[in-house]
């Protein structure tokens, strides 16, 4: 008992002041004085009220991909949560699969997939097998945790792996044996260096907040549905317009020519294709371009499953088990993570290598010994490099920051080593390019053979870009300043960013609003931690430089979601109240309920779950794609206005909207003349026929609701116009049409009418209240004698 109640007071002050110091000093802030305590107390209150508000406002939005209109018809989050409700034994139940209306489904087709689990389980083995061999080389001295070191094996082996596969396809090795080999091999020395008792040092972190072992298991067990969603997600029949197109259209065409070459139809395929070589690899594993798809599909959700590791780790180190284990909640349960696994978007790689990127980095300026810092220099190149060997934008968003993070810390430690030493350790100009060279190195072995591969193939590095710069095989200043137009954004006025930062932040589909409801405070109240302030900084520049170098496509900025996740998860260390730990845990529990029950619903894309894989193959493909794989029995078609070409079963020859026409080079008089495209003129009947035989061309397939989309947005050829074939029809190079789509002429926008009746012949693909979407006409045969 205290002798006094001005004792008792005392006491209770210095009570209160240690806790706060003690929560202060775990938050990266220094606080020593009652200012502190009422400062604290005000950024309690502010970050309660700001996620809090936030949420109410992130659950108001209407989702515009979901609302069939705006006023009465429009759909908010808030309709969407009261239909989980409603339907929750179906929604939230993750064994049920059987989905509305689909008759076969069960886990009875789960046997369907093995054979696609075991090719990718081949694939994912290799890879693990190089990135441990690595690793092991690299950083065996160095302690990591084992989340940590399996990211670092999988992140890397995952890259080298598609690098191996990219000098198989370029050699013409194109063998199962060929690609597992290397993989194989390093997995089976990997065993053997276990067996001898070469072992690595493992980081066990101090975290008295940490639950139990078996608690931690079971605080698992709610994101594990997640993780069973984005599996059986991934091998879902590919449905995407740019999936079918080229990500995995183009390892389609190597896979059944036997090795990788240039594609001059299809520019997409020459972008660096780290992921997509992956899918080539179990094409080939299983010896078909359809089923090597799904396999490759299944290998491509590795990347979000690590990233969601890659979270946790980040989060972990810096913040604490619990702050890790919501951040990486956070992550998995974001609707955005679950649409590029079943869409196989290049997003999942690129978001992997920058997550991963970062967390090397973070290790990196904490690493004290020159020899290893050197190594972990390298080893970030390397994933940075393997960002922008995923897609272009990578150089913007991983490699130069990474870079400049990394030559930041450098200055920093060497002279900060320098202060009260000699002056040998002050940075010079040798030591500072030994650092740099070694990451330089690192990205060069990345994506150095991507880019050597478009320089012999194009003589551009960066082909299609650059144009300017390097020039480029098969392209031009026309086409040049087409593709800039389509990937640039149509403004840069900056009385505009509000609303396009609440497009990001509130409005997309895809979102989840936990994660800006507490990175934002975060990142305000806990500047003084340096994990949380240079995330917070990066955070910063992926969103400036989406909104200033890309056409704003809304998955440009997903790779941004790992780095929001651990921003929120380290909110948790915001203050260690019972109240604001609550507003937390009710947060993140409301919202993984509402996504769960979001992601299992067609907005996000289509997810055969265990739906009869024969029925879903069927599904996502349109109808005159089916019937044309059911009637045209292996004759070659020439597809104009259509690049979606993946599903079709008979030979084809297309090219996309931003290639030159075929159509247009085989049949116009003066296709490559300075002559408008408009008033260029038919060849010959005979030479048109030539061409078109020269190429074993036996139908032409026209797809104008296509054509209708490009004039309306990208640009599209003026030469393509109905009286083109209308001649070729009287000319008798073409037999009459058969019609294979219509759609409904009402339904079109004035602007789009105005479009299809301003080309010569437009009026004749109008009848009443329909007009005429796609053609097929047939190569006239040669008269018999």
């Amino acid at each position: 008992m205290f002798r006094s109640q001005r004792d008792a007071s005392q006491m209770g002050r210095v009570v209160l002041l240690a806790t706060i110091r003690e929560l202060s000093y775990d938050c990266g802030m220094t606080t020593s004085s009652a200012h502190s305590v009422h400062f604290s107390r005000i950024a309690l209150i502010l970050s309660a009220v700001w996620a809090s508000g936030f949420l109410w406002y992130f659950f108001q939005q209407n989702l515009p991909n979901l609302s069939p209109g705006q006023g009465d018809q429009a759909i908010t989050r808030l309709d969407v949560a009261e239909a989980i409700f409603v339907d929750a034994p179906s929604l939230l139940n993750p064994l049920n699969y059987s989905g509305s209306g689909q008759q076969q489904a069960g886990w009875k087709y789960l046997p369907q997939r093995v054979p696609y689990i075991c090719t990718s389980a081949a694939l994912l083995l290799a890879a693990l097998g190089l990135g441990a061999m690595v690793c092991r080389l690299l950083l065996n001295d160095f302690p990591l945790t084992y989340p940590e070191r399996f990211v670092l094996i999988g992140a890397v082996g995952l890259s080298l792996q598609s690098l191996w596969v990219l000098i198989c396809g370029l050699a013409g090795w194109l063998t199962p044996l060929a690609v597992l080999t290397p993989g194989v091999l390093m997995l089976l020395v990997g065993f053997r260096w276990l067996l001898t008792g070469t072992g690595q040092r493992e980081l066990l972190l101090p975290d008295r907040s940490a639950p139990s072992g078996p608690v931690r298991c079971l605080l698992w067990l709610p994101v594990a549905p997640f993780v069973l969603h984005i599996l059986l997600g991934g091998m879902t029949p590919p449905f995407d317009f740019d999936v079918r197109e080229y990500h995995l259209q183009g390892p389609r065409e190597w896979f059944e020519a036997g090795h990788i070459f240039f594609l001059e139809h299809n520019v997409y395929t020459s972008f660096p294709f780290l992921s997509e070589m992956l899918s080539l690899g179990t094409m080939v594993l299983i010896g078909d371009s359809w089923g090597g798809a799904i396999a490759g599909k299944l290998v491509l959700t590795a990347f979000p499953l690590l990233s969601a590791m890659c979270v946790f780790s980040i989060a972990r180190r810096a913040f604490g088990w619990v702050a890790g284990y919501m951040a990486a909640a956070a992550f998995l349960s974001t609707p955005w993570i679950t649409r590029i696994s079943i869409i196989a978007y290049a997003e999942g790689a690129i978001t992997l290598y920058l997550i991963v990127s970062a967390m090397s980095a973070l290790l990196a300026a904490g690493c004290r010994d020159d020899r290893i810092r050197l190594r972990l220099f390298g080893l970030c190149g390397f994933l940075a490099g393997s960002a922008m060997a995923s897609k272009y934008p990578g150089l913007v968003s991983v490699v130069l920051p990474t870079g400049l993070f990394l030559l930041f810390i450098t200055l920093k430690h060497r002279l900060g080593a320098g202060q009260g030493s000699s002056s040998n350790d002050i940075p010079s100009a040798h030591r500072v390019l030994r650092y740099a060279s070694v990451y330089i190195a690192g990205i060069v072995i990345a994506v150095g053979p991507w880019l050597l591969r478009n320089t012999v193939w194009t003589g551009n590095p960066v082909y299609p870009l650059g144009y300017s710069v390097f020039g480029g095989r098969g392209w031009d200043s026309d086409m040049d300043g087409k593709w800039k137009r389509a990937h640039s954004a149509s403004e840069h006025s900056l009385q505009m960013i509000p609303e396009h930062l609440l497009d990001v932040t509130v409005r997309n589909d895809w979102q989840n609003g936990f994660l800006f409801a507490f990175a934002v405070p975060a990142v305000l109240v806990l500047l003084g931690n340096s994990t949380t302030l240079r995330l917070g900084l990066f955070a910063i520049w992926i969103l400036l430089t989406w909104w200033l170098l890309t056409h704003r496509i809304d998955r440009f900025w997903v790779p941004l979601i790992p780095v929001l996740a651990v921003l929120a998860g380290s909110a948790w260390t915001i203050s260690s109240s019972a109240f604001w730990r609550l507003i937390m845990i009710a947060a993140l529990c409301l919202t993984c309920v509402f996504n769960y029950g979001f992601d299992r619903l067609g907005v996000v894309g289509f997810h055969a779950g265990l739906l009869e894989l024969s029925t879903a193959r069927r599904l996502p493909i349109r109808q005159d794609i089916q019937q044309l794989n059911e009637s045209l029995q292996g004759a070659r078609v020439l597809m104009v206005g259509e690049a979606e070409v993946f599903d079709a079963q008979f030979p084809v020859l297309y090219n996309t909207v931003f290639d030159k026409s075929l159509f247009q080079l085989w049949t116009s008089a003066n296709p490559d003349q300075d002559v408008p495209d408009h008033d260029q003129q038919l060849r010959s009947p005979s030479e048109i026929i030539s061409a078109l035989r020269d190429h074993d061309v036996e139908y032409v397939y026209v797809n104008w609701s296509e054509i209708l989309r490009y004039r309306l947005t990208y640009g599209y050829t003026e030469y393509v116009e109905p009286v083109r074939f209308q001649d070729l029809v009287s000319m008798k190079v073409l037999e009459a049409p058969q019609t294979l789509a219509v759609g409904s002429w009402n339904g079109l926008s004035e602007q789009q009418q105005s479009q299809v009746l301003s080309w010569r012949g437009g009026d004749s693909l109008v009848a009443g209240d329909q007009w005429t979407t796609i053609l097929l006409y047939r190569v006239s045969k040669p008269a018999s004698h």
